[in-house]
């Protein structure tokens, strides 16, 4: 009896150890530029240098902002938390902290030459 419950003690934490390493092996690659796709940044922001155009002809291009700001301020900024020259960004970013984090490492690497 006490060989049974050690056996099935032991299945048990194998199948636990092997559900565990695949969800971890199995998490999607998020990826920055698909989040500002998806959160439809470009229907206001072009980014060039990635390929990125917007509709609008009076858009932002945010080509050289890795360059320009730092990642603290860009969270706040999303997150409508400081401004630039006394404006709030238009909307509050709607995905969660880890996409946000994922988009703003993104954007921190956009430093093109003027």
């Amino acid at each position: 009896m006490k060989n049974i419950i050690i056996y099935l003690g032991l299945v048990v934490t194998i199948v636990a150890l092997y559900g565990f390493a695949y969800t971890l092996g199995n998490k999607p690659d998020v990826d920055g530029k698909k989040i500002f796709l998806d959160n439809k940044c470009n229907m206001c922001h072009t980014i060039q240098s990635a390929g990125i155009e917007s509709k609008k002809s009076d858009a932002t291009d945010l080509s050289n902002v890795g360059k320009d700001r730092t990642e603290e301020f860009l969270m706040k900024f999303l997150k409508k938390e400081t401004k630039i020259n006394d404006k709030d960004h238009k909307f509050t970013f709607k995905g969660n902290d880890e996409e946000l984090k994922v988009l703003v490492d993104w954007l921190l690497t956009l430093k093109t030459d003027k």
